[in-house]
């Protein structure tokens, strides 16, 4: 059995992979790779005290990288994972729900690198049923 970090993680990385065909990483890549790519960066996990037990609630942070002329492309697939995240009702046995509410998208230019690259951050939170 999947822990309700783990199932959420699984899930966001299959649609992932099946919209960016399967360039999606653990953590940033050292090495170059092709455009558009996501990455996670932090997964976290709280649990709310119930007279049963405990109900966890999971939030991640996923990144979508693009090049300079495709900005469009990162706020399309970052609206994408948003609207998969609403959408989602099961993960291996879990039952998800999106507090739309404390989820979001940021976009910004990465002017670190030449030419400056677009980095999509999506932030999304779950209540775990």
């Amino acid at each position: 059995m999947k822990t309700a970090e783990q199932a959420i993680h699984d899930c966001l990385w299959k649609m992932l992979s099946a919209r960016l065909r399967e360039k999606v990483y653990e953590s940033r890549p050292m090495a170059d790779v092709g455009y558009p790519f996501a990455d996670f960066e932090d997964f976290g996990t709280s649990y709310a005290p119930t007279k049963s037990g405990a109900l966890p609630s999971v939030s991640v942070d996923i990144n979508i990288w693009d090049t300079e002329d495709n900005r469009k492309n990162v706020s399309d697939l970052c609206g994408s994972v948003l609207y998969e995240a609403m959408t989602m009702s099961e993960a291996y046995g879990f039952r998800p729900s999106l507090r739309v509410e404390e989820s979001g998208i940021r976009i910004i230019q990465d002017r670190t690198v030449t030419p400056p690259i677009w980095r999509g951050m999506v932030n999304l939170t779950f209540d775990i049923l």
